[in-house]
């Protein structure tokens, strides 16, 4: 069963229920009820119930041993429509909003850490052991403990419809573009463009996913038509 920590409860507009009359048609539709899908009603369940002030905009998918915190009084948790969570991931918003967007994947074993604002666009992909953080501990005094030096925190952005890798990581105030890769291994210590393939220690762009004769505003339109996917 998942580990779902929570806050006191925080009402939303956006907070989907947890059966309709939609839901009910989907499952007759694809034919939903097998074990499989009936193990995960339950989680989603009992992460309802326990998590009133995580705001889930529809169905999320969860694997066991899944971590949800939002700190009470400090940090939200948005979960979009049709995300899959997978074994043994731990997503903390520590303080600010952690929001992961539709039809995100992901694998097992992943953390992200928010402490300011971190985002996922829509069908993003996180493989395995992943880590993702929005702050950086001070580490300038050599006197003072670095526990106690406080931290200094700059958004994360992952744009819509990319995939990383299994073990890389993305650092705070990074803004990872559009329908990028992030390769395994890789450690993102800056912004990359929509639709790059990024490697290395630091991260650097190796190439790029669109055509070398698409024009500026062709890459712009591309960076912004999976934001409108349904």
């Amino acid at each position: 069963m998942a580990v779902l920590r929570s806050g006191p409860d925080r009402r939303d507009p956006r907070q989907a229920r947890f059966l309709t009359l939609a839901s009910l048609r989907w499952v007759v539709a694809h034919r939903a009820w097998t074990p499989y899908y009936l193990v995960r009603y339950w989680r989603f369940f009992w992460f309802k119930v326990r998590n009133p002030q995580v705001i889930t905009e529809g169905f999320v998918f969860l694997g066991r041993r899944v971590e949800v915190r939002a700190r009470a009084g400090y940090g939200r948790v948005v979960l979009g429509r049709w995300v899959h969570i997978g074994d043994g991931n731990k997503l903390r918003a520590h303080e600010g909003t952690l929001r992961i967007g539709d039809k995100c994947v992901f694998g097992s074993e992943n953390t992200v850490n928010c402490q300011l604002d971190v985002e996922f666009g829509a069908a993003t992909i996180v493989s395995d052991w992943v880590y993702i953080c929005d702050f950086d501990h001070v580490f300038a005094d050599i006197n003072v403990p670095i526990k106690d030096q406080g931290i200094v925190k700059a958004p994360v952005r992952i744009g819509p419809g990319g995939w990383i890798g299994v073990k890389a990581t993305v650092l705070k105030g990074v803004t990872v573009g559009a329908g990028s890769v992030i390769a395994a291994h890789t450690v993102v210590t800056r912004s990359v463009p929509a639709y790059s393939i990024v490697a290395g220690t630091p991260g650097r762009v190796v190439r790029d996913r669109l055509p070398a004769s698409a024009e500026a505003a062709e890459r712009e339109a591309l960076a912004h038509s999976t934001d409108a996917a349904p």
